[in-house]
């Protein structure tokens, strides 16, 4: 069976499902063909990693989190459609997987290969609540006026271009994140949805290959506390600011800078605290009393599984709602109150900057100190031990294979080698 895996670009951690996929899937002796946009080909090139290039509609702005200008010009989606049904045909899949990716629905409807979507839960259109905002909230009203406003603009933008392909509109954009089976990369016990056909919550999807290099993180003293900046090239200000914050309360800090350059170097004069591009996680956490993050759900998932509790700074919705699943759960909180977003993540970085350093600390001593959050920890870990997101998907893709595709897809010989200098597959061949 050969599987085309499919994932979008505004998330590095987006890619690391996809390679925790491909492992798992290869280990069931199925062959797999990676596809990731431009912008990762790099990270891919590095780990030698073979895979294909593909036009992703977030390449627009690069923006970590949907904007309008993903979806403002019908023709950039026509043509990243253009560009999956062209790897379809020379790929010959018997079957696509996507990545929180809007244009694979499309792409597959047109060519009939049958197609599973990876989100999280809380992007599609049943999700029942407001982003962030729990009931009751000040500013919930206007946070879900804003992203129903979105979410239906942004599906009338692209009639045209759904027309002009022979594929029904939908009045949510969220819809086209659901495939003939939708997994689930969360837990129902996290982040509560509606019981909907043929989606499975298949939990967190791990991958534990990043290539991270903590200059003297062998010698990082207890309690360790460890800050990350995410994948997606935001703000690291506010996080610099905690991990200061946490050096002067006695922590030890691995400050994960990701692709923040000046944050590589502005915090590195503290002897407290250790900086790194990336963080090997499952080591680190291992030891870490605290992690401090924007609140993408692979570092907060990585680090419920070990029981550490989280503190979110973040700079969009979802991440924002994750904080409020680790309150609700009592398994971290938000560092930030609920503010409605309306497109810009300065609204984030204002209200976090109002915040005083002694609200600060307080709020990351109570999770580390309380009795009552390291219990709920502890259950929440066993909940989450029964799940592995990667392995099962990659055993309902194999469940649901038919002998006679499994035949067809041996004799199907595409060219999809490792990417060379040259060959058209490095990361600046826009």
């Amino acid at each position: 069976m050969r599987v085309l895996l499919l994932s979008s670009n505004n998330s590095l951690s987006h890619t690391a499902k996809a390679l925790a996929l491909r492992e798992a899937l290869e280990r069931r002796g199925q062959e797999v063909v990676l596809a990731a946009a431009a912008q990762r080909s790099p990270f891919l090139c590095d780990l030698g990693i073979p895979h294909r290039v593909l036009p992703d509609i977030q390449e627009v702005d690069r923006s970590p989190a949907p904007t309008p200008a993903w979806f403002r010009r019908p023709a950039r989606f026509e043509g990243c459609v253009a560009a999956e049904r062209r790897l379809i045909d020379e790929a010959r899949p018997d079957r696509v997987v996507g990545i929180f990716r809007f244009t694979s629905r499309v792409s597959t409807a047109l060519t009939g290969v049958p197609y599973d979507s990876l989100v999280c839960g809380c992007m599609l259109p049943e999700f029942p609540d407001v982003l962030g905002f729990a009931p009751g909230e000040p500013g919930a009203g206007k946070q879900d006026e804003f992203l129903r406003f979105f979410y239906r603009t942004s599906a009338r933008r692209l009639r045209p271009a759904l027309h002009g392909l022979g594929h029904p509109e939908v009045e949510d954009v969220r819809s086209l994140l659901h495939g003939d089976r939708t997994f689930l990369w969360d837990i129902p016990e996290f982040c509560p949805l509606p019981r909907l056909p043929d989606t499975e919550h298949v939990g967190p999807v791990f991958w534990s290959g990043w290539q991270g290099d903590p200059r003297g993180a062998e010698r990082l003293a207890r309690p360790l506390a460890v800050v990350a900046c995410g994948t997606a090239g935001v703000a690291s200000g506010p996080l610099e600011r905690v991990a200061r914050l946490l050096a002067g309360m006695g922590f030890s800090v691995l400050f994960a800078a990701g692709p923040q350059e000046a944050a590589l170097e502005g915090t590195c004069g503290h002897p407290r605290i250790r900086v790194s591009r990336f963080a090997p996680m499952t080591s680190l956490l291992a030891k870490a009393s605290l992690l401090v993050c924007h609140g993408g759900q692979l570092s907060v998932f990585e680090a419920l599984a070990h029981c550490v509790p989280v503190a979110v700074v973040p700079f969009q919705p979802e991440q924002a709602h994750n904080g409020l699943c680790l309150e609700r759960i009592n398994c971290g909180c938000r560092l930030v109150p609920p503010v409605p977003f309306r497109g810009n993540r300065a609204v984030y970085l204002d209200v976090c900057g109002r915040q005083s350093d002694q609200e600060i600390r307080a709020a990351l001593s109570r999770l580390v100190e309380d009795r009552r959050i390291r219990a709920s920890l502890e259950k929440f870990a066993r909940l989450l031990a029964h799940y592995s997101g990667a392995d099962t998907v990659a055993e309902r893709i194999v469940e649901g294979a038919t002998p006679g595709r499994q035949r067809l897809s041996a004799e199907r010989q595409p060219n999809v080698g490792a990417c060379k200098p040259g060959d058209g597959t490095r990361g600046g061949a826009d």
